[in-house]
């Protein structure tokens, strides 16, 4: 059912993880399971369901980080928080902790085993995810990616990369401040007197920003299109 609700919201979630997910993930809880209850037996005192959570705990996020940063498809469940982040201004771990609570509730309506060890996840598995994939899984994908591109591709002057770079960042800049006009008009008669001057700040700094990246940019403009006009007398000289 989520699988369906995933496919209608955003197709791009789905992949071969997606399918891997749902094939194997069941027979590998149960197969590890019976390992674990054959190693350590049925205890459950509260230091070992302690333990248990912690590691698990790391082991469950970063695994979950790990194969949903290359962007092969995430389980059903996996790919409701990128989409809830995608669609909305929350942060990965802000939907990911909503979506398990939720969850959690459901699951004590529906009288699920909810315990210490549900709480404890609900709780935790959203903002380990977020650190795990700024610190490992992001990184290491890049590093990846970088390592394999053509030689041509990776010897291309830093200088290019960091005008691309800076032209995806003013892109969003652009467009978060397109959005934020039109937010600001459809409810400008609900700010108090404070909010409007302090908003007004905001806008009088943010112009002076704007205008210092424009100059910034002429001076790009006006340094390549020099180079660009000695490269083409050159040729011609020749």
């Amino acid at each position: 059912m989520i699988f369906i609700f995933i496919l209608w919201l955003d197709r791009k979630q789905i992949g071969i993880g997606t399918i891997l997910n749902m094939v194997l993930v069941g027979f590998e809880i149960q197969w590890f399971t019976t390992i674990y209850h054959q190693l350590f037996g049925y205890r459950t005192t509260f230091l070992i369901v302690a333990a248990d959570t912690l590691i698990v705990l790391i082991l469950f996020t970063l695994g979950a980080s790990l194969y949903m940063a290359p962007d092969l498809g995430a389980a059903p469940y996996d790919a409701i928080a990128p989409i809830i982040t995608q669609r909305t201004k929350l942060s990965y771990r802000t939907a990911r902790i909503t979506q398990d609570v939720l969850f959690m509730v459901a699951a004590v309506i529906a009288g699920g085993p909810v315990g210490f060890g549900t709480i404890i996840v609900t709780f935790f598995t959203g903002p380990l995810i977020s650190w795990w994939n700024d610190h490992i899984s992001n990184p290491m994908v890049k590093t990846i990616n970088d390592a394999t591109k053509p030689r041509e591709e990776r010897d291309q002057n830093s200088a290019v990369l960091l005008l691309s770079h800076i032209g995806k960042r003013t892109y969003n800049t652009i467009y978060n401040a397109l959005q934020t006009t039109e937010t600001m008009r459809n409810h400008l008669n609900q700010y108090s007197t404070s909010e409007l001057r302090s908003q007004l700040k905001v806008v009088h700094r943010n112009i002076t920003n704007s205008k210092e990246m424009h100059d910034s940019f002429v001076e790009q403009e006006k340094l390549l299109q020099d180079e660009l006009n000695k490269r083409i007398a050159k040729a011609k000289n020749k």
